[in-house]
C-alpha cells in the first residue's frame, strides 16, 4: 500500500532545504546543479505521485549527468579561439573532461556514442564513479553540517547495481515542483559558469540558451519522416500540411520538460504550433498521440534512429502522464484549437490505463 502524499508543511520544508543546498552548499564544481536536475528528472521518469521512497540507480544518474554536460562540453562560440567553459575552481572537472574526450569522436551527436554500447558504457562508467564519490555524498552538506533530508547519505551496492533511495515524500516533491526546481538549478548553474568565465563570456545574455537550450537540428531531422507518417496532415487540426512550411512541435512542450525524445515530436501548421504555445493539448489530441505511438511504434523508432534522435517510448509516456497529472492537480487548462482553452477532464487517465500504461497514478479522493 502506497504512502500518502506529503503535506503542505513538508513540501515547504523541501523547498527551503533545496534552496539552502543550491545557495549555500560548498562545491568547487557545477556538479550540485547537475545532480539536483538529474534527481528531479528521474523522479518524473521513474516515480509516482505518492509519498513512497524512490530508489534510483547511480548509473541512471550518471547517464543524465552525461546528457546535461554533453551540450556544455562544446566550445563557447565567440572570441578569437572558442574554448570549453570552465565549470570548476581548480583543474577541469572530471565529468566535463570525460565528455570532452568523447565529443572528439562523436561531436554534438550524443546518439552516435549511444549507438556504440561499449563506448557509451565506458563514458558513463567514468561519470558514474565521479558522481558516486563526490556530488552524491556532498550534496547535502551545508557549512559544517551534513543533513539527510533528501536521501540517506550513502550509496548501496557497487558498480551498475549501486543505488540511492530518496526519502519518503521527496520523489513526490521533485515531481510536483519540477518546473521551479529546473528554474532554480539552471539559474544557479548559469551564474556559477558566468563567475568561472568572466573574460570569455563577458556581458553576453545567451548563456542559458547555450547551456540548456533545445537542439534545433533534431527537429529538422525528423520533420520529413514525421510528415510522411502523418500522411501530410497537421497533427492537431488534421488539415493538409505544406511539407516546406510544416513545423515540428513538442507535444509536451519543451518549457514543461526539456528533453528531446522522438516520440514527443509531431508536425503541425505554424499557426497551430503558435497557438498551442506552452499549453498541453486537449484530451482529443492526447488520445491521437497515444494511439499513434502505440500503432506506429516500430516506424517511429526507425525514424528516430535514422535521424539521430534519442527515443524511449516508455519514458515519453511516463513524462506525458506526469505532465497531465500536474495540470489536473492545479485545475489547469488545455489547448483545444485556435484560441480555445478548456479545463482538463478526468478522461485522460483512461487513455493510459486502457493501453497498459501504469505511469498515471489514480487520483486521490479526499477522505
Amino acid at each position: 500500500m502506497s504512502l500518502p502524499r506529503p503535506d503542505a508543511e513538508f513540501q515547504l520544508k523541501f523547498l527551503r532545504e533545496l534552496q539552502r543546498i543550491l545557495e549555500e552548499g560548498r562545491f568547487t564544481a557545477s556538479y550540485k546543479f547537475a545532480l539536483v536536475l538529474s534527481l528531479a528528472d528521474l523522479a518524473v521518469q521513474r516515480g509516482s505521485d505518492t509519498g513512497d521512497p524512490l530508489q534510483l540507480p547511480v548509473a541512471a544518474i550518471a547517464e543524465r549527468f552525461t546528457e546535461l554536460y554533453w551540450r556544455q562540453a562544446a566550445p563557447w562560440p565567440g572570441g578569437e579561439r572558442p574554448e570549453v567553459l570552465k565549470q570548476n575552481t581548480g583543474r577541469r572537472a572530471v565529468v566535463v573532461q570525460t565528455v570532452m574526450e568523447a565529443r572528439k569522436d562523436y561531436g554534438d551527436r550524443i546518439d552516435r556514442v549511444r549507438a556504440h554500447p561499449g563506448e557509451w558504457a565506458s563514458v558513463t562508467r567514468r561519470v558514474r564513479e565521479t558522481v558516486r564519490k563526490m556530488p552524491l555524498l556532498k550534496l547535502q552538506t551545508v557549512g559544517d553540517e551534513t543533513r539527510e533530508f533528501l536521501y540517506p547519505n550513502r550509496v548501496e551496492g557497487r558498480g551498475r547495481d549501486a543505488t540511492i533511495t530518496l526519502n519518503p515524500g521527496i520523489g513526490y516533491c521533485f515531481r510536483s515542483f519540477h518546473p521551479l526546481i529546473r528554474e532554480l538549478a539552471q539559474g544557479g548553474w548559469a551564474q556559477f559558469v558566468r563567475r568561472m568565465n568572466p573574460e570569455l563570456i563577458g556581458e553576453r545574455t545567451d548563456l542559458r540558451e547555450f547551456l540548456f537550450g533545445a537542439s534545433r537540428a533534431n527537429l529538422q531531422a525528423v520533420r520529413g519522416p514525421l510528415f510522411e507518417l502523418q500522411e501530410g496532415s497537421c497533427f492537431y487540426c488534421r488539415k493538409t500540411l505544406n511539407g516546406e512550411t510544416a513545423q515540428v512541435d513538442h507535444f509536451v512542450p519543451w518549457s514543461r520538460y526539456p528533453v528531446d525524445l522522438g516520440h514527443n515530436f509531431v508536425v503541425s501548421h505554424a499557426g497551430c504550433n503558435r497557438r498551442k504555445a506552452d499549453h498541453l493539448s486537449a484530451e482529443v489530441h492526447l488520445e491521437r498521440w497515444v494511439e499513434r505511438n502505440e500503432e506506429l511504434s516500430y516506424e517511429l523508432a526507425s525514424v528516430c534512429e535514422s535521424a539521430g534522435v534519442p527515443h524511449d517510448h516508455r519514458t515519453s509516456r511516463q513524462i506525458t502522464a506526469w505532465a497531465y497529472g500536474q495540470v489536473e492537480e492545479r485545475a489547469g487548462l488545455v489547448w483545444v484549437k485556435g484560441q480555445t482553452l478548456e479545463p482538463l477532464g478526468g478522461g485522460w487517465r483512461g487513455l493510459f490505463k486502457r493501453r497498459g500504461v501504469t505511469s498515471a497514478p489514480p487520483k486521490e479522493v479526499p477522505s
